[in-house]
């Protein structure tokens, strides 16, 4: 998001977006079993320790047969020489790609969540979209997914390139709000953009050189909050298109926050806002 702070980590970039057969690998039991009992994230092979105790290797063949996968029990020398951590706690996942959303997906849910009467369903909430521009730091996507399905947002756009997917790293970041948000990776992001406002979504972005408030501003309609790349913010074709700029108030000497950070604030304010009517 503009007015987040810039996250410089050159030496890191190149193999945090690199990928690697490691990435492929869930591990950790919340992180696992959450998946199995999601059903959306398909699970390709699934490893499970020898020392798992029968009424623990009984849940996880239920939850393994609903999500139509056999458990295989193999050793913890075994588990932690393939995903490279001593953190797998018993349970090792082989994910699939993350099943996202795509254009004509989305067209249909801004159809679908702008249709709704809410004079007759009062407690409906008002549509609120995030869109990821490039966040390339997979802790910091995670944490931004844990706030979108926290404060319910309808949809999370996420673009292809200089952008972190939906890994395991990203699922176990999010705290396993993965499985539960409508996300859709889109080659377009500013033509998706221009898709929710024909849709009468209001565009907004934070920047840190706004002279307006994220206070003082009336965001209690339908929104998309635009939330930037860690280094270099929103990219000017996507920035053009938001109605209206933002900054976060500092009190501190600090100027700037944290991308994941500024996402929260932004998307809380807004969601408090839109159930308040402004």
């Amino acid at each position: 998001m503009a007015g987040s702070a810039p996250e410089t980590h050159p030496r890191r970039r190149k193999r945090r977006l690199a990928a690697s057969h490691q990435r492929s690998w869930l591990w950790g039991r919340h992180a696992v079993t959450a998946t199995l009992a999601a059903r959306r994230w398909p699970v390709t092979e699934l490893l499970c320790s020898e020392k798992l105790s029968v009424a623990e290797l009984t849940e996880l063949r239920q939850l393994a047969a609903a999500a139509e996968v056999q458990p295989q029990p193999v050793s913890d020398e075994r588990m932690t020489q393939l995903c490279g951590s001593h953190e797998h706690q018993g349970l090792l996942a082989l994910m699939a790609e993350f099943p996202c959303g795509q254009i004509a997906d989305l067209r249909r849910m801004c159809q679908t969540r702008l249709s709704v009467n809410r004079s007759l369903n009062p407690t409906a909430s008002l549509p609120l979209v995030v869109i990821c521009d490039r966040i390339q730091d997979p802790h910091n996507l995670g944490a931004i997914l844990r706030c979108c399905e926290g404060a319910g947002a309808d949809a999370v756009l996420l673009g292809i390139r200089d952008q972190a997917g939906v890994t395991p790293h990203v699922a176990r970041a999010s705290a396993g709000a993965v499985n539960y948000l409508n996300l859709y990776r889109l080659e377009d992001l500013p033509a998706a953009a221009a898709e929710l406002k024909s849709a009468g979504i209001r565009l907004v972005a934070a920047s840190e050189k706004s002279a307006d408030s994220l206070w003082d501003c009336d965001l209690s309609g339908p929104v998309g909050v635009v939330i930037g790349s860690e280094t270099s913010g929103i990219r000017p074709e996507l920035l053009d298109q938001c109605d209206v700029k933002l900054r976060i108030p500092m009190f501190g000497r600090t100027t700037s926050l944290n991308a994941a950070v500024a996402a929260g604030i932004a998307i809380y304010e807004i969601r408090r806002q839109q159930r308040q009517g402004g």
